[in-house]
């Protein structure tokens, strides 16, 4: 199976963007000429250029010359061509049931028809996730689909939202909220939306609400969606990264990765220990969900910075320590 198509050279690239250029006008020699040396090899401009601008056997004969420059000989533009892994990927993507959350029923449907003779990768069973809670979201619920696709439209369009939902208490609490941006958790199987809480226009504080556990969701057009909303979240960014040392016991490596895929973070691999070292960048909001997290994975884990978030976690150990004792002497 071929992973890489010539459709995604950069030759092939270049040519698409300079017949996409010269479909409704004419286009000057010098500015095909400037498209290839900005995006192009070193040599691009020697080895490609002859064969666009010429009209001889060895060339490629899609631009046609005239008094004003050069045209292309397209009715079109040229489409986007997808490989046989791209359409099997995407026919495995469609197997899963939280596609449906960003798909409507007729895009669902149509892009089915055009797959039925495409052969999916793997199915369902393929995958074993380890360490994932039982509990996932209702990915079926009609109402479940109905909210998430109002949360993202209201994400991607800057809307807010009138929210009604449940509080990890089970305290019902309606409010209006703006939300930025909607997350995944590997771990837990559900989505989260990020949100600040909005009162007469203000942001009062940030909340992280899981979508299955809300029961309304209206968008509000009158509200003005908070023009400072970036540099708010950006005001609780911690000005240290925790560093983590990861070992690859009980494939450490792909566990840490995968469940911490919704925070910013870098890592150095070190050969000779068969080590990372991890840099997870993180907002004050999340740091009590994030310490618990890294308590979790034991001792392939270990975390040497910053002081201030080790004392924490050397904190959180010693309470453990001490409620395991009481459990036993009881």
């Amino acid at each position: 199976m071929n992973l890489f198509s010539e459709v995604y050279g950069k030759y092939y690239q270049l040519i698409s963007q300079i017949l996409n250029e010269a479909q409704n006008k004419s286009i000057s020699i010098e500015y095909i000429y400037e498209i290839i040396r900005e995006q192009g090899f070193e040599d691009t401009l020697i080895t490609l250029a002859p064969r666009i601008i010429n009209n001889d056997k060895d060339s490629y004969n899609l631009l046609n010359r005239n008094s004003k420059g050069y045209q292309s000989i397209l009715s079109k533009e040229p489409s986007v061509l997808l490989t046989t892994l791209e359409l099997r990927w995407i026919k495995t993507l469609l197997m899963d049931k939280r596609i449906q959350l960003f798909l409507n029923e007729e895009e669902l449907m149509l892009l089915k028809e055009q797959l039925i003779d495409v052969k999916e990768l793997f199915d369902e069973d393929t995958i074993v996730y380890i360490g994932q809670a039982n509990d996932g979201d209702p990915y079926d619920d009609i109402n479940y689909i109905k909210y998430f696709r109002q949360l993202l439209y209201a994400v991607n369009n800057k809307k807010c939202l009138n929210i009604t939902y449940y509080n990890s208490e089970g305290i019902r609490r309606c409010a209006t909220y703006a939300g930025y941006r909607i997350e995944y958790s590997v771990k837990d199987d559900k989505f989260r939306l990020n949100a600040v809480l909005i009162k007469r226009g203000k942001i009062i504080y940030h909340s992280k609400i899981n979508v299955a556990r809300i029961i309304n969701a209206q968008i509000i057009e009158s509200a003005n969606y908070p023009s400072d909303i970036s540099e708010y979240i950006y005001a609780h960014k911690m000005p240290e990264p925790i560093e983590v040392i990861v070992n690859n016991e009980r494939n450490g490596f792909e566990r840490v990765f995968v469940h911490l895929s919704n925070y910013e973070r870098n890592a150095e691999y070190h050969e000779e220990t068969n080590t990372c070292k991890v840099k997870i960048y993180y907002y004050d909001f999340d740091e009590t969900e994030l310490l618990i997290q890294l308590l979790s994975y034991g001792p392939i884990l270990k975390v040497v910075g910053p002081e201030e978030f080790k004392k924490k976690v050397v904190d959180r150990i010693d309470r453990q320590k001490k409620l395991w004792r009481t459990y036993c002497s009881s």
